[in-house]
């Protein structure tokens, strides 16, 4: 079997190269996720060989099957007919067949293909792991700081949720030797199989992306497992591959990075601004420390304070003014309102009454009346709150309410 499906790879590596940097349609699963008519012919080509002696066995593959109604239990392939279809059609040599022989969740035959540079990676369970004609056994090294690591990022999810899966990857770049992102899971599994790479991670694959790769690195004498450390199968949600002397150093990591329960952001720190009615107008203050600009006088919240003390506090701090709160304006909690931190402002709308004198964080304090506020110096998101309290009091901006 493993032979008769060598061959009907190796023939489907002659249509994707026949296709690779030649004209192909190219269209759109989602916004960033393609399929070509490559990745049609070839899972059709693969289909159809396999229909000729394995008709029993059903075909769970990325273009065609629905993985629902197919379900995992018993006898059945699992195979992506092009794993890297964006470096395929980008011209980049960087694809492969994978095509692995299941059963129930266990692979039994996995085989890994790139045509162009013409590498087979197979394994057949109990019998080892090979590239080409050759055994193949994961690396050695001991240390992750030692360690060069492949990964990627999910295309479903990584527009989505960016910092959950640059978390990670920002961890590991400053513990090893470096991190690939290549683009193709099932070539990158079959690496680590190799020892090229020492340990590969990614969330949110597809079982036909992993099966193949899961068993080379086990074959290998590697170890597999997901991100909280459960033993791995291809529909498991997250994988990490590695030589397993590794292992628990990645994991270390990516247990407490699971996209599905981390938290990439701290909690806000509560602050407050004002907006002081002060004379005909408004009272802004010049800062002194970055960003530089105009801003709102306002501040952090101190240890024990209640909103009202705050925001009387840093009032009488930056502008010298006794002020008498009126009322909240709202609150804002925009990630990017200060680049320092994440702050949740509470707004309040005040009267202020003394001498205004820039004080403290404020290089000088000024009244602008509503249609002399300079508005392209004003910095972290108070542009915005000056403009929503304006038209909440149906006062008109430059001649627009």
């Amino acid at each position: 079997m493993l032979q008769s499906f060598i061959k009907i790879v190796l023939e489907a590596g002659k249509i994707l190269k026949s296709f690779f940097r030649k004209r192909f349609e190219i269209n759109h699963k989602g916004v960033i996720d393609l399929v070509t008519t490559a990745d049609l012919e070839v899972e059709s080509f693969i289909r159809k060989a396999l229909s000729k002696d394995y008709s029993d066995f059903p075909v769970i593959g990325e273009e065609y099957s629905n993985l629902e109604k197919s379900g995992c239990r018993g006898i059945y392939f699992l195979l992506d007919p092009l794993d890297g279809t964006t470096n395929f059609a980008h011209g980049l040599p960087w694809f492969a067949i994978s095509l692995a022989l299941m059963k129930d969740f266990e692979p039994q035959i996995g085989i890994i293909y790139n045509p162009i540079t013409e590498e087979l990676f197979y394994a057949e369970r109990g019998k080892g792991a090979y590239l080409g004609d050759k055994p193949i056994n994961v690396s050695q090294r001991e240390n992750l700081i030692d360690s060069l690591l492949a990964t990627g990022f999910p295309v479903s999810s990584i527009r989505e949720k960016p910092k959950h899966f640059i978390a990670p990857f920002e961890e590991f770049m400053v513990r090893t030797r470096g991190v690939r992102r290549f683009g193709a899971a099932s070539l990158d599994l079959a690496y680590v199989a190799a020892g090229f790479y020492d340990g590969f991670y990614e969330a949110f694959l597809k079982p036909w992306d992993t099966a193949a790769g899961f068993l080379l690195v086990e074959a290998a004498g590697g170890k597999v497992t997901d991100y909280l450390g459960n033993p791995f199968h291809p529909f498991r949600d997250t994988i990490v591959a590695s030589n397993g002397l590794i292992h628990e150093e990645m994991l270390e990591i990516l247990r407490k990075m699971h996209p599905n329960t981390f938290k990439p952001f701290r909690n806000p720190i509560p602050a407050v601004d004002l907006i002081i009615e002060y004379g005909d107008g408004i009272v802004l203050i010049e800062r002194k420390n970055p960003p530089l600009g105009l801003a709102l006088p306002g501040g952090f919240v101190e240890y024990g304070e209640t909103l009202e003390e705050a925001a009387k506090r840093e009032a009488q701090e930056e502008t010298n003014l006794e002020v008498k709160l009126i009322e909240i304006v709202g609150c804002y909690s925009d990630p990017n309102r200060d680049p320092r931190f994440h702050t949740i402002a509470t707004v309040f709308l005040a009267r202020g009454s003394g001498e205004l004198k820039g004080k403290d964080d404020a290089k000088k304090a000024m009244v602008f009346k509503v249609n002399e506020i300079p508005w392209k110096d004003l910095v972290f998101d108070h542009e915005k709150i000056l403009k929503d309290y304006l038209k909440k009091r149906g006062i008109a901006i430059n001649g627009n309410k």
